[in-house]
């Protein structure tokens, strides 16, 4: 395989983990942006939702740690978003941890 097809695979896999860190980022954002602005509306239907949202937040969560985004976030690339970084990382602590 050239040298040029390797970085060429090493790019794609990278935007690839990138994708899926944007994916989560805009999760989390949608998430936490529903939280706060929708206090006021029926508590029934705003946790129905907020559990949704949380279902679609560990759903890209996932996609990360299962993909090549999790080498991203070991490789310090996402020292501007720590949120996102600690979610990961928490996850995949869970993830490991002894049952």
């Amino acid at each position: 395989m050239s040298h040029h097809r390797v970085f060429a695979q090493l790019a794609f896999e990278r935007a690839l983990g990138m994708a899926a860190i944007s994916s989560l980022a805009q999760a989390v954002a949608e998430s936490e942006q529903f939280r706060a602005a929708g206090r006021d509306r029926d508590p029934i239907h705003f946790w129905v939702l907020v559990g949704e949202l949380e279902e679609v937040v560990q759903d890209r969560i996932r996609d990360v740690l299962d993909g090549p985004g999790f080498g991203v976030v070991e490789r310090g690339e996402l020292f501007h978003q720590p949120r996102i970084v600690e979610l990961v990382l928490a996850a995949r602590d869970a993830r490991n941890a002894p049952s």
